[in-house]
This record gives C-alpha cells, sequence and structure tokens, in this order.
C-alpha cells in the first residue's frame, strides 16, 4: 500500500461522519464497564455482609432420666451377662437418647467388711448404635475396695448435657446436628464378674462363695431448644 492510500484510509476514520459513531461505541463501553465494576463491587460488599452478620444461635439442653435395675448373685470366680433392651425405654416425643450411665454396687460395704471381693465390669460392644470409641465413654472398671463401679456409653455425638452456641444463617441450620435419628438403638450389654477374696486369703468354713451385685442403669434423654442470640 503507498503512502498515498494509508493517508486517503486515516482521512476516512476521522471523518465527520465517522466520529459520532466512533464516539457512540466508545460511551457505550464505558457504560458496560462501569456496571460490571458496580455489580462486582456490589456482589463483594453483600458477601462480607452476610459473612460478618451470620447469626449466633444460643442451642440448651432439656435432660429427662430413665433407670432399669438388675440385682444377680454370682459365684466365685463367675462371669455372667446381663442385657437391658432400649426398645424398653420410654422416650418422650421430641426427646433423644444421650448417653447411658451404669452403676455397679456390690453387696459388701467400706469398714464393714474385712476383705471386699473383686468385682469388675465392662459394656460390650455390640449392634447397639452408640459412640463406642468416644473418649466420653468409659466401658471397663474394676474394684476391690467395696466402692461402687461407674460406667458410662455416649450415644448421641457430642451431646453433654451442656448448653452450646453455634453461627448459622438460619434456625433450621443451627439445630441440624440435633435432629439425628436412630441412636441408641438396641440392647446394653454388661459382663459382670466376680472373685471372692476371703478374709486374710483363706475361708475354712466355705462361708464367702458368693457376692449379690446390683446394676443400675441410668438412661439420659434430651431435647435440644434454640434461641437467637440478640
Amino acid at each position: 500500500m503507498s503512502s498515498d492510500d494509508i493517508i486517503t484510509s486515516r482521512s476516512l476514520l476521522v471523518t465527520r461522519e465517522s466520529r459520532v459513531p466512533t464516539a457512540v461505541a466508545l460511551l457505550v463501553t464505558a457504560v458496560m464497564m462501569t456496571v460490571t465494576i458496580v455489580d462486582f463491587v456490589g456482589d463483594l460488599r453483600a458477601t462480607d455482609t452476610f459473612t460478618s452478620k451470620t447469626p449466633d444461635w444460643n442451642i440448651t439442653f432439656d435432660v429427662q432420666t430413665y433407670t432399669m435395675q438388675a440385682v444377680e448373685t454370682l459365684q466365685d470366680d463367675e462371669t455372667r451377662n446381663l442385657e437391658f433392651d432400649m426398645a424398653e425405654v420410654t422416650i418422650p416425643e421430641g426427646y433423644s437418647l444421650g448417653s447411658i450411665n451404669v452403676t455397679i454396687t456390690s453387696e459388701e460395704e467400706e469398714g464393714v467388711s474385712v476383705q471386699c471381693d473383686s468385682v469388675a465390669g465392662d459394656l460390650i460392644e455390640n449392634g447397639l448404635t452408640a459412640q463406642w470409641n468416644s473418649p466420653m465413654s468409659n466401658l471397663s472398671g474394676q474394684d476391690s475396695s467395696c466402692q461402687p463401679i461407674e460406667l458410662s456409653l455416649q450415644v448421641y455425638p457430642d451431646f453433654d448435657g451442656r448448653s452450646i452456641m453455634v453461627s448459622a444463617a438460619n434456625e433450621y441450620q443451627a439445630m441440624q446436628h440435633w435432629l439425628q435419628d436412630g441412636w441408641g438403638q438396641g440392647v446394653l450389654s454388661v459382663d459382670l464378674e466376680l472373685d471372692v477374696n476371703s478374709p486374710l486369703g483363706f475361708d475354712p468354713v466355705g462361708q464367702d462363695t458368693d457376692e449379690e451385685i446390683t446394676v443400675d442403669v441410668v438412661v439420659i434423654m434430651f431435647k435440644a431448644n434454640i434461641s437467637l442470640i440478640e
């Protein structure tokens, strides 16, 4: 292309007729860019507002208990299994099964018995739906000082009866963790074992050969309540 042709092309681009469409196109482009930037900044502000203003909720628990008991007489060196069916527990409407406490008590009393018998208890992991591996569960115990043995099984995840605060967009999300079904279904299996400790290590007349053991099972149930923290 010759220099005359280049000059002619440039002249066409800067004619009066071409200036108006070019200016309009540039103006439209600037407006569209401005709108896009404003929308982007607005979205950032909306996201920041949502994040910073997520409400806090206070969750508290109403607690009720259900008690079962079994009294068994064990012979020396005997191991016996007891079962407590959770289907027999009366659970009020709106409540869930939170945890199970087991107390094993022998008939001997400290300070009265010359030599306390050795009693052991274990909660046997089976099909009962619970938190068997939770650090809040205490599945085994043994005592030879005439003291009760305290065992526990955490059933519902994270339940300890204490109120908590959660951040959530709405009440449903805040309560979601406490609306699970299926926990606490099955049979609680308890193994008892007795080892008779005769006074001074011998029992010439064969009188100390057994022990009456009482097992108290306390089922703890809860209902979650929620309130908005202003």
